[in-house]
């Protein structure tokens, strides 16, 4: 089918009774009949050949081809709006909101301190933050769904993602000063509660096999906490162990609050990551916001998978 025989104001007209959650509510926001409404989309649905709403139960209720086309038109009719409003800024403002998604073991204090940076200088613009599992993030990309993506690994960038190395951490175990008062202890450590990120990619599973040279089969994961930042706070609780990024915990170890444990001398090191569409159409606040990411975390653009 091509696209110059779909009515984009049908398309427009069928997105505002999702997002209004019905007809009526998509006729005052667009100051239209419910009538009229209705007729609308029955016409995208007869261009279409299928129905995007099951009407069986009384109320609207999104198909499965509704559900895809309105998860995918949401991505285009803002990148069409982004291709409106770059015309329109002559100046070359940088005004508007970039997107930005955040796996959910990204140091808070570090982003907000970027984020207040970046407004700061570019009080015009905004950032609408994104959390969401490495997968999950991909894929909004890939539909424009986000602008831009910070990732653990470039393992995440599926085919048409662009993936520029950003910084190196170092990640440590810690515990609280409950736990291991003489020292780091392996016998010890296989009777501590651990607090880790995620089931799916423990991070003492890594951490142990770096150095102990083994999976970390007996190690007891009390708490999955999901953020770099609640995993702290546990810890300095003393819910238990669990590894972190060493400039997270640097402080705290300083102040006695944390001690961090040696049981080697072999490094477990990770990259971030910016992942973006590959060759896709930026406009001066995605410019503006791509190199104030570069800047801020000490990067170049040599870097890329």
């Amino acid at each position: 089918m091509r696209l110059d025989q779909i009515d984009l104001n049908k398309l427009q007209v069928f997105f505002r009774v999702v997002e209004e959650g019905g007809v009526a509510g998509a006729g005052r926001a667009l100051g239209r009949t419910p009538s009229a409404i209705s007729q609308s989309v029955a016409s995208l649905e007869g261009v279409l050949g299928q129905a995007l709403f099951d009407r069986s139960s009384g109320r609207l209720v999104l198909t499965r081809g509704g559900r895809t086309l309105h998860e995918r038109f949401r991505g285009y009719q803002e990148a069409l709006s982004r291709v409106v409003d770059e015309v329109a800024n002559e100046r070359g403002e940088v005004r508007g909101t970039v997107r930005v998604g955040l796996f959910l073991g990204f140091p808070r204090q570090r982003f907000a301190s970027f984020v207040s940076s970046f407004v700061g200088r570019h009080p015009a613009a905004g950032i609408r933050v994104v959390y969401g599992a490495a997968d999950d993030l991909g894929r909004r990309l890939v539909e424009n769904r986000i602008d831009f993506a910070f990732s653990f690994r470039p393992a995440d960038a599926r085919p048409g993602l662009h993936a520029t190395r950003l910084f190196e951490r170092e990640l440590v175990l810690v515990s609280g000063k409950g736990f291991f008062r003489r020292g780091f202890d392996r016998g010890e450590l296989e009777r501590v509660p651990i607090v880790d990120y995620y089931q799916s990619d423990p991070l003492i599973d890594r951490w142990a096999r770096k150095q102990l040279g083994r999976k970390a089969s007996a190690l007891d994961v009390t708490v999955w906490a999901a953020t770099t930042d609640l995993v702290l706070d546990l810890v300095l609780e003393g819910a238990g162990v669990a590894v972190l990024p060493l400039d997270l915990v640097s402080g705290h170890a300083r102040a006695g609050r944390l001690r961090v444990l040696r049981a080697g001398r072999r490094r477990l090191v990770d990259h971030l990551w910016l992942l973006e569409p590959a060759g896709a159409f930026r406009d001066v606040t995605q410019v503006a916001l791509r190199e104030a990411v570069l800047d801020e975390f000490g990067c170049s653009d040599r870097e890329v998978r």
